[in-house]
């Protein structure tokens, strides 16, 4: 049996998390037309060993995707290549927070 909370959050969903009347928009990942909150502002902490493993004039693009689990026919894996509106990332991290899959991509940028 599902509780009224979890029964309230999935509802919320769509309504409060991932809203396009507030921060969310459509887009397109894999070929899969998705309503989705894109985080461009995504800070890490780098060593100084992680910051020398690139070339000078390189850096990394990250960003973070929200989306409803249940608006992707599959559950991203890290490592995994995904293309989110025409542009090539790579999975690093994926996270499964009731219901909304948190989804962080990279690529390397000039």
């Amino acid at each position: 049996m599902t509780s009224a909370f979890k029964q309230a959050v999935h509802a919320d969903i769509s309504r409060v998390f991932i809203n396009p009347g507030e921060f969310a928009d459509e887009h397109e990942i894999n070929g899969h037309r998705v309503v989705a909150v894109v985080d461009s502002d995504v800070m890490q902490e780098r060593s100084t060993r992680a910051a020398a493993e690139y070339a000078e004039g390189v850096f990394v693009s990250e960003k973070r995707i929200y989306v409803a689990a249940e608006e992707l026919p599959w559950s991203p894996v890290r490592g995994e290549q995904l293309v989110l509106d025409g542009e090539r990332y790579t999975v690093t991290d994926v996270a499964f927070n009731m219901g909304v899959l948190e989804i962080t991509i990279q690529a390397n940028e000039s």
